[in-house]
């Protein structure tokens, strides 16, 4: 049996997260002063299992604040999920990640986000398929674009201002399902450097003296290319208007005689083609996080652009004994609420509804699917479904 505790060696959880990430030697210095960081951050625990002394695995869990549905909620943030190679297969990650959801509840945290290193092995413990994005290639002399029709005022920097910095959280709070940056993201972006790196920039976008826009690109070399050429990566297009979009793709066909394409990574819903003359050369949706529900009591509150409705669900959760059993959900006036309860229309386990409630899917198409089984007495009940979209990398 393994211990859950926190982590104290910042390299025994150096070791193994380089072992099994397999993170070079240039990526290692800056990977070393993040680590040593994290250790003294309070909203980040590194938590391991241990095998008396020795570190079997570990987990980072980040403290966050993510936008879901129409509300700011405490998200927790699971990742650098790794295993010692002498505890592979022998349930040491199945452990932490049961007893993360603990962890996360006693710090009020009503969801958890990860990036999978395999779906089908989070799904039984829980999590469920979230957010995408839209990864495009294409030429910036392919951009065709309006004359602008008011002045629109662009800086570059490396780091990010305070004026940056507000305007991508107003946006992250009222936009998707985006992740709000906390001080150490922002600080991440500018001291995390490598090797590859030839420039990593933000620029800022402004009309009539307010920002509008911002924009974040790295300029580095593609170690998965076989002549490591140069690669042009837009990480962040945030724009609140048209004309501010306009201008950003302005600037990135402005690029055209030194850049040959450009790389970006966009919202799964994002309307690329008007702004091209020709089809891109690239053009793929990701799959990203996985949503996990850790305790449904807490997400009493969460407003939800729906009308009013009740339903009864049965739901089973291994993981968390909170979550097992028979809940109405109502829907009153925009917010949504879970109670227990003695009667159901509907059944499912606590990944499928984490899809429902997220808005990556809805009843309907779960009964369809057969991830729900809904009763004679269910009428229809539903939530719209949305577009999630997290953006930062935690």
């Amino acid at each position: 049996m393994f211990e859950y505790r926190r982590i104290e060696s910042v390299k025994d959880y150096l070791d193994l997260m380089r072992f099994s990430f397999g993170i070079p030697g240039g990526w290692m210095r800056s990977a070393s002063k993040h680590a040593s960081e994290v250790f003294d951050d309070d909203l980040r625990d590194p938590i391991g299992a241990y095998d008396e002394s020795i570190l079997a695995a570990e987990y980072l869990l980040f403290s966050l604040k993510m936008r879901l549905r129409q509300s700011v909620i405490s998200m927790g943030g699971v990742g650098n999920v790794c295993t010692s190679p002498l505890y592979r297969g022998k349930g040491a990650v199945k452990f932490l990640m049961e007893r993360s959801l603990e962890t996360m509840r006693e710090k009020k945290q009503a969801v958890s986000l990860l990036y999978p290193f395999n779906a089908g092995f989070y799904r039984k413990l829980g999590w469920e398929e979230f957010d995408s994005m839209l990864g495009v290639k294409f030429s910036p002399g392919m951009i065709n674009v309006p004359e602008l029709d008011c002045e629109v005022n662009i800086e570059e920097m490396e780091d990010a201002d305070s004026e940056i910095r507000e305007f991508y959280n107003d946006y992250a709070s009222s936009h998707y399902t985006m992740i709000l940056r906390d001080a150490e993201m922002w600080k991440n972006d500018f001291e995390f450097r490598t090797d590859e790196d030839v420039s990593k920039k933000f620029v800022k976008f402004k009309k009539d003296g307010k920002t509008t826009g911002m924009l974040r690109y790295v300029f580095l070399y593609d170690n998965f290319d076989k002549d490591r050429s140069l690669k042009f990566v837009v990480t962040m297009f945030l724009a609140d208007d048209i004309v501010t979009r306009h201008a950003m793709f302005r600037f990135l066909k402005g690029l055209s005689l030194q850049i040959c394409h450009v790389h970006a990574y966009l919202p799964p819903d994002f309307v690329l083609w008007p702004y091209l003359n020709d089809r891109p050369s690239e053009m793929n949706i990701i799959l990203r996080t996985m949503i996990r529900i850790v305790d449904l009591e807490l997400l009493n509150g969460l407003k939800i652009d729906a009308p009013d409705m009740r339903v009864g669900i049965k739901l089973s959760d291994k993981q968390a004994s909170w979550n097992n059993g028979v809940f109405e959900m109502c829907m009153k006036d925009g917010e949504l609420c879970f109670s227990r309860s003695d009667s159901y229309d509907l059944e499912c386990d606590i990944a499928t509804l984490s899809s429902v409630v997220g808005g990556k899917s809805d009843f309907r198409e779960m009964i369809e699917f057969g991830r729900v089984k809904a009763t004679n007495s269910y009428s229809g009940q539903d939530l719209p479904k949305t577009t999630p979209f997290v953006l930062q990398h935690f």
